[in-house]
């Protein structure tokens, strides 16, 4: 299990272009015009081009079926909501933390990208759920990863892959999703 090191803020020796994905020399300056992966841009652009903010969503014909649906299709999407915001926010900061050990300035940036993609989601479920329920139903929902067994056992898998990287961050960590 090979360690690790944090990329350093900026190093005037190192090239542009890293040497490596982690543990590789790079000076941290970013030119998509020189970057080590061809696919790197692409996906950046990408990413761009998936981006959407929640506002820009009229949620008047989702207030509409919201009624017509059953008690339990709606216990079942605000469980869901009560999921997404609970790995959502917990994956803005991890990848972030990943990004500081990624000596690739493109892999960097496009990690610090899905961070604020993340953020962008979460947005998306208070102003989903906003638009359907009362701030106090709303808050219930947020709290919904703490209290329900089902999404606490699931988020606990999840979350324990990402804090074993968090608390030793080396290559093995990194891909760790097991929980174990």
């Amino acid at each position: 299990m090979a360690t690790i090191q944090q990329r350093k803020l900026y190093d005037i020796s190192a090239p542009n272009s890293s040497t490596g994905i982690i543990n590789g020399e790079s000076s941290n300056v970013l030119n998509w015009d020189d970057v080590r992966f061809s696919w790197a841009y692409p996906m950046y652009k990408n990413m761009l081009g998936n981006f959407w903010t929640p506002f820009e969503i009229n949620m008047s014909n989702d207030v509409k079926q919201w009624e017509a649906l059953s008690e339990d299709e709606q216990d079942t999407f605000k469980k869901i909501i009560g999921l997404l915001a609970f790995l959502d926010s917990i994956q803005t900061d991890y990848s972030s933390k990943v990004a500081d050990y990624l000596t690739d300035s493109s892999l960097s940036a496009l990690m610090q990208v899905l961070s604020f993609q993340e953020v962008v989601h979460n947005q998306s479920y208070s102003y989903v759920l906003s638009s359907l329920v009362n701030k106090q139903e709303q808050d219930r929902i947020f709290e919904y990863w703490k209290h329900d067994d089902v999404l606490l056992e699931r988020n606990q898998f999840i979350a324990a892959g990402y804090e074993a990287f968090v608390q030793e961050s080396n290559t093995a960590n990194v891909f760790r999703i097991d929980g174990v």
